[in-house]
């Protein structure tokens, strides 16, 4: 008696251009869910193959997944950004891939594409924020990406907010596939959260904010004022944990004029190991950008069980729930009344503590990943038809 005959396999490759290597929260994003994200198409019986930079490949967990190593030269920005729009298509038809997936469409998308293709949008705030970026960027955004963008087959929002500026901006609507989070990974233990923090030169209790050191969007300089007015500067510290992006300067300039050197630390990039310890030591953690399309270290944060103050704008309100406490980002008083509230009341801190990881947990990145495969497997289905 034959055997049945299997079904054959179908194929999607995802690309990891704009990505930053891992370095920012959309690397983030790709590091969860390349693992989870192969064993959800698995199961669907499609294989995935990723496209990128041999420093790109190297930087994600690819180990046990099929690679296509594209030249190293394609590391700079602007020639990336260029391979995507004109030949990124065709090396993935080229692999055979029936469907290419780009986790980081609002940096790179191809104006044309040999097969249909899947674009997950995290933000696109530099239409809500004046001078988020320089004018060549601009230029690069509204010439080229936002059609690229309008082309994409299915488009993936992370967040609720960043589907109503896809719709606002392009008249294309997306599905929403939130970012998720690893509950486990930042319950951390008691001596974890102590150990952390002292390794890092960090003696005082501390408020934190992770996030890049770019100006103006991510509002450091705001934070710092709004933390000078506070008077908390008595028995904590404020800590800025990212790369900086340009805004460094401005920032030591700022806390030196307002007197607070010895308060204010600078850590650079935090890595993975590090950073679970440093979110869990953290008194209040902060995230007041100015625009954001998710906004990871918030939910990190209530995964550890630590208060949140949040601006009130893009997407934090939905990513904290009632969990955060919600600040006007463009108001520094306002920033400091929320900064007081979280780090004095202990009755919410309390409660914060086991429900905030409660609600982190309703987002897990395995059903992101589920979610994504759903949406590939069907554009592959259908040929990414509309």
């Amino acid at each position: 008696m034959k055997s049945p005959r299997m079904p054959p396999r179908r194929r999607v490759a995802m690309s990891l251009g704009g990505t930053d290597r891992a370095g920012s929260g959309i690397g983030v994003c790709v590091t969860e869910l390349l693992p989870r994200l192969a064993a959800a198409l698995d199961r669907r019986a499609i294989d995935l193959t990723v496209i990128g930079t041999p420093a790109e490949i190297a930087a994600y967990p690819t180990h046990h997944l099929t690679c296509h190593a594209l030249p190293a030269w394609l590391d700079r920005p602007g020639v990336s950004a260029a391979h995507a729009m004109v030949r990124l298509g065709s090396v993935a038809a080229s692999l055979g891939a029936e469907a290419l997936l780009l986790p980081a469409a609002n940096r790179r998308a191809p104006l044309w594409s040999a097969i249909p293709t899947v674009g997950i949008v995290h933000d696109l705030a530099q239409l809500h924020v004046p001078e988020k970026y320089d004018p060549l960027r601009m230029h690069y955004l509204h010439r080229w990406l936002l059609p690229a963008i309008g082309r994409i087959d299915q488009l993936v929002a992370v967040s609720d907010a960043t589907r109503r500026d896809l719709q606002q901006a392009m008249g294309r609507d997306a599905e929403v596939v939130p970012n998720g989070v690893d509950v486990g990974r930042f319950a951390t233990p008691p001596e974890v959260r102590r150990e952390v923090p002292a390794r890092l030169g960090l003696e005082r209790p501390y408020i934190l904010y992770v996030s890049r050191l770019e100006h103006p969007g991510k509002n450091h300089l705001r934070l710092v004022q709004a933390f000078a007015r506070s008077g908390l500067a008595e028995r904590m510290d404020l800590v800025l944990a990212g790369k900086d992006w340009g805004a460094g300067p401005l920032i030591d300039a700022e806390v030196g004029a307002l007197g607070l050197p010895e308060r204010v630390h600078r850590l650079g990039f935090v890595g993975d190991d590090d950073l679970p310890g440093l979110v869990g030591g953290a008194e209040v953690v902060t995230m007041v950008g100015l625009r954001e399309g998710f906004g990871l270290p918030a939910l990190e944060a209530l995964a550890a069980g630590r208060p949140v103050v949040a601006s009130k704008t893009g997407a934090l309100p939905e990513v904290v729930g009632p969990w955060g406490e919600l600040c006007d980002p463009y108001d520094v008083d306002d920033i400091r009344r929320a900064l007081e509230r979280s780090a004095g009341d202990e009755v919410r801190r309390r409660v914060i503590a086991t429900e905030g990881p409660a609600h982190a947990a309703l987002r897990d990145w395995s059903v992101s990943a589920e979610r994504l495969a759903e949406l590939l497997a069907l554009t592959i289905t259908t040929g990414g038809r509309r």
